[in-house]
């Protein structure tokens, strides 16, 4: 069952991942997960002014969109008499290196045409799942279908609307549906390792009406490309959240649950595998670019942070340029800090790391690698906190091997990795916080991945064409490095990730893909801070003149004006971010 703005029904409906709300937690608890947003604003789109102290939470349309919107106000999780009995479910990732103790889960629900003072919610159930809801293998590590747990509910200061101008003539915003702030309660705490769970909930109203969960809610974007959310309707099985749209002839879009766990986590790891060209050390991308006039001039880095804070560095030459330095950045000194790095191609054969440490504002020049490597490939090999100098030889008819340092003027270690044509895709891939050997090669086409991971050894899977783009992250908050591949689908670039967190495939094709191969420029990064990768692109031509187009998993799509370009695909700006795509 859910509500949409034409009637109420029962209805199959499907979604795609997680992400940040606004509301407040109780004043003795502790968020340490925030699954997404409610709060729309305290005026509507068209202009409407909520009642004084609260805000709206008003369905939404895309930025520019003026014909479609989304249709669901809420979804059924919602248990009435003995008739109705539906659920509804949504994910989290407890990353590698951490135990999470769960006293607390919040959940939000309203009862349309409810006018009291005091909240209709009077029971609510919780299960926590480790896998898939009902899925073979998967198992309830607490609750239960029966158990009252409801500690409490609040009034969140939030009214539900649907969209107020979208399409024309939009609908009038009204203060029927109070949405309520429910504190589910975990008792004894469930103790959590790491791992991919699911939250599974019902509430209450004890009305014959019913109650609805709204989605979660982000001004100017109908849904993220990652929502899945599930509903169960009277125990015919979980199926996937869809919000249809308005008019029907609109596109489909992914539901997800604004939800909040409090508790405490134990054990975290200092770095996480979704952070790069974070420079200011706040755990976000910032929006970089090296500018140079050709490759054997001065290049310049231009930085704008999360804050709207800019600043610029003199460093390297011909960044960006074939035969120019190639932009390395990473955190060499440890200090939670992105430093600015460049390789520099020897005038014979022996290369050099051009490294600027952001802890001591000193200049560390390190001999490494020789001209004809690859590296792209620093990262941290041995655990400590630091990333080391690395680069990775083709071996042509033979042996293809990774070099890498983990201290400077130490000894350098040699690691057969690969075949000749096979490329580099080095990452985290079993979450301990040591970068791994790792390869993709052409197999008839198809890109076969060959990963000699730290701790659980060699794995190989085929996912893939060689022809594609690969941009490593982590992508579902595990702490570990997913497979993501990038495809050019005609004027779209199609995104597909095999998540570490569950085996399962994720693509953004039926969602229209993200990007533009003709202009754009892979910048995956954690622009959102929410510790996983978004999906980013940089986008070139002298019309755009540099822009920065994410879809990040906490956030509204949106762009950022950063960088200039003399045309398509050109320089004199490249964007740091780049670097890692291979």
């Amino acid at each position: 069952m859910r509500e949409n703005k034409t009637i109420n029904k029962l209805f199959r409906i499907n979604a795609l991942t997680a992400f940040l709300l606004f509301i407040a937690a109780a004043a003795n608890a502790q968020i340490i997960y925030d699954n997404g947003g409610l709060a729309t604003g305290a005026t509507s789109k068209s202009g409407v002014a909520a009642p004084a102290g609260t805000q709206w939470s008003e369905a939404q349309n895309n930025q520019g969109d003026t014909t479609s919107s989304n249709t669901t106000g809420g979804v059924g999780c919602q248990v009435i008499g003995a008739a109705t009995n539906n659920r509804c479910a949504d994910d989290f990732t407890v990353p590698v290196g951490e135990t999470w103790t769960v006293s607390s889960v919040v959940t939000f629900a309203y009862q349309t045409g409810f006018a009291g003072g005091t909240s209709p919610i009077v029971g609510a159930t919780l299960r926590i799942w480790s896998g898939f809801p009902g899925a073979a293998g998967s198992t309830i590590v607490f609750g239960d279908t029966t158990t009252n747990r409801l500690g409490s509910s609040t009034n969140s200061n939030l009214f539900r609307i649907f969209n107020t101008t979208t399409p024309a003539p939009g609908t009038v915003p009204g203060t029927t549906r109070i949405i309520w702030q429910n504190t589910i309660n975990v008792s004894p705490s469930a103790v959590l390792p790491a791992g991919h769970y699911w939250v599974d909930f019902q509430t209450d109203s004890g009305a014959t009406t019913g109650n609805f969960a709204p989605s979660i809610t982000i001004p100017n974007t109908r849904g993220a490309m990652v929502y899945n959310g599930l509903q169960n309707i009277n125990a015919a099985g979980w199926l996937p959240l869809i919000d249809t749209g308005n008019p029907a002839t609109a596109a489909d879009y992914g539901v997800d649950f604004p939800f909040k766990i409090n508790g405490t986590i134990a054990g975290t790891i200092g770095t996480r595998r979704s952070r790069t060209v974070d420079f200011n050390g706040d755990n976000k991308t910032d929006f970089a670019v090296a500018s140079s006039a050709n490759a054997t001039s001065q290049t310049t880095w231009q930085i704008r942070d999360s804050t709207g804070a800019t600043s610029g560095f003199a460093w390297g030459l011909g960044v960006g340029f074939a035969g120019g330095d190639i932009a390395t950045p990473e955190d060499f000194d440890g200090d939670g800090k992105t430093d600015i790095a460049v390789w520099r191609p020897g005038a014979a054969t022996v290369a050099r790391f051009f490294i600027l440490q952001s802890a001591t504002n000193t200049v560390r020049i390190e001999p490494f690698g020789q001209t004809g490597d690859d590296p792209s490939v620093v990262d941290d090999y041995n655990g400590d906190g630091n990333a080391d100098v690395a680069v990775y030889r083709d071996g042509g008819v033979g042996q293809s091997t990774f070099f890498y340092r983990t201290m400077a003027g130490g000894p350098v270690t040699f690691a057969p990795w690969g075949l000749g044509g096979d490329k580099p895709a080095p990452g985290d891939y079993d979450g301990d916080g040591r970068a791994d050997l790792a390869v993709f090669r052409n197999e008839a086409g198809a890109a076969r991945h060959f990963h000699q991971r730290s701790t659980q050894g060699f794995v190989t899977v085929q996912f893939g064409l060689f022809t594609d783009k690969f941009a490593g992250g982590d992508y579902d908050g595990d702490n570990k490095t997913d497979i993501c591949m990038v495809r050019a689908n005609g004027g779209v670039f199609d995104w597909y990730i095999f998540r570490s967190s569950n085996g399962v495939t994720f693509t953004t094709g039926s969602l229209g893909g993200f990007g533009n191969p003709t202009t754009d420029v892979i910048v995956q990064g954690d622009y959102d801070g929410d510790n996983r990768t978004d999906f980013g692109v940089w986008r070139t031509s002298a019309t755009d003149n540099g822009v920065f187009f994410l879809a990040p998993t906490n956030s509204g799509m949106g762009g950022t004006k950063w960088g200039s370009t003399g045309g398509t695909l050109t320089t004199p700006d490249y964007p740091v971010a780049n670097y890692n795509v291979h």
